[in-house]
């Protein structure tokens, strides 16, 4: 029963994998030795179990995610680095939670630059030290270890698709945190044992006070989209994500030159980002700035050929330029690599219809409604389209239907 349930928690969080891990350094801290036939070999089908899953995570990340390319193209002395300032940087996070941040800022990890490798000596340093005081207290070093095993998946040596942005996020230490809180908590705990009983409640009740003020005070940074990412960017002007992000948002609630603003900083940290590109040529266009947003679809496209978005929005903008074969390459390029792009195929539509090719627009825009039957600019072009080779049933029964799903859509005149 217990290993089903190792299972199931494991299929639903693979962090679960270092429990075994754990139980085996509990075990430890309590009896300060380990059985072979008593505590290991009974764990030994979970430490399976849990390699099988870390192995199949790390797979995932990779092949399905994306955790793959220059970006994380470390070396093994650079990962080495990396484990032992990401270990430093949540110990520190968690004795002095101040200034967190949602998306930190990517660290340059150079085996070049003496002053990194002080993070991984400090950890030899301190594991060391805490093996040398065992016979005092094994408490610190279980602790250590429970924290750092738990810690294990997202300390560089695995490729996590969230290293793309930064190389720590503190919702990752969540699970490892428990064994330094409990430490800290035991710890304070012998330390008050002595004190008055005025000192033991005041104690407590000033750190948990304290710590709900600043959790108070973090939470608001959560209070919408809007609030969240311009936190975020104030404390992180390099988070690229936040700032493509927030423009988005900023263009949907109409502010485009602000939506501009975030979009540029986004690209002035992630130059090569396509759709950094590919959003501020929305926004761009929604300023009446065709040749600019233009330019950026472009951008977009030799950045990934195969990006259908872009190939569709610069189609739509082409063809409303006046430049129609040039926006049919780009539009039928886009259903090619996306053909149940609805908006594609309604935007092919009206090239061909401008075209002239009126039975062929027909038939993108019946595709298009295949796709997305309640698209009421569809339904007018497919009205328009039969007006225009005379059959008015079919014409005013989608106009009709466009009228229903957005009654914004002014009536016929009376003829």
């Amino acid at each position: 029963m217990a290993t089903a349930t190792f299972v199931l928690a494991l299929l639903s969080k693979s962090v679960t994998a270092s429990l075994p891990a754990a139980l085996l350094v509990v075990i430890w801290w309590q009896r300060g030795r380990l059985e072979w036939r008593r505590d290991v070999l009974p764990l030994v089908p979970w430490f399976v179990l849990g390699a099988a899953m870390g192995l199949v995570s790390a797979w995932v990340e990779k092949t399905y995610v994306g955790a793959q390319g220059s970006e994380f193209a470390l070396t093994f002395l650079q990962r080495g680095l990396l484990a032992g300032r990401i270990a430093w940087f949540y110990v520190g996070k968690l004795l002095w939670p101040s200034d967190l941040v949602f998306i930190y800022p990517r660290w340059n990890v150079d085996p070049a630059e003496a002053w990194q490798w002080l993070f991984p000596l400090g950890v030899l340093v301190a594991l060391g030290g805490l093996w040398w005081m065992r016979g005092w207290s094994r408490a610190p070093l279980a602790a250590v270890l429970f924290f750092g095993g738990s810690l294990f998946p997202t300390l560089g040596f695995f490729n996590v698709y969230a290293f793309l942005y930064s190389f720590v996020a503190d919702h990752w230490q969540y699970l490892p945190g428990i064994g330094i809180i409990v430490l800290a908590a035991g710890g304070l705990t012998r330390a008050l044992a002595g004190a008055t009983p005025l000192v033991r409640r005041a104690v407590p009740v000033g750190m948990v006070t304290a710590l709900a003020i600043l959790s108070f005070q973090q939470s608001r940074t959560y209070a919408d989209l809007r609030t969240f990412y311009t936190a975020t960017v104030a404390r992180n002007p390099q988070a690229w994500m936040a700032h493509n992000n927030l423009g988005n948002l900023l263009r949907e609630l109409g502010e485009l030159e602000a939506a501009r603003t975030h979009l540029e900083a986004a690209l002035q940290a992630r130059p090569d980002l396509k759709k950094a590109h590919n959003n501020l040529a929305n926004v761009l266009r929604d300023l009446r700035r065709p040749r600019e947003a233009i330019e950026h679809y472009r951008q977009a496209i030799a950045l990934d050929e195969a990006y259908g978005e872009a190939h569709n929005n610069l189609g739509s903008l082409l063809r409303m330029q006046g430049m129609k074969e040039e926006a049919l390459r780009h539009l039928l390029r886009a259903i090619q690599i996306d053909p149940e792009n609805a908006d594609a195929r309604n935007n092919l539509g009206m090239v061909l219809r401008e075209f002239g090719r009126t039975r062929e627009a027909i038939v993108e825009f019946e595709r298009a409604l295949r796709l997305e039957p309640d698209l009421a600019p569809v339904h007018l072009n497919l009205a328009l389209t039969y007006s225009i080779i005379g059959d008015d049933v079919k014409a005013m029964e989608h106009y009709r239907t466009a009228r229903r799903l957005n009654p914004a859509i002014p009536e016929l005149p009376a003829r």
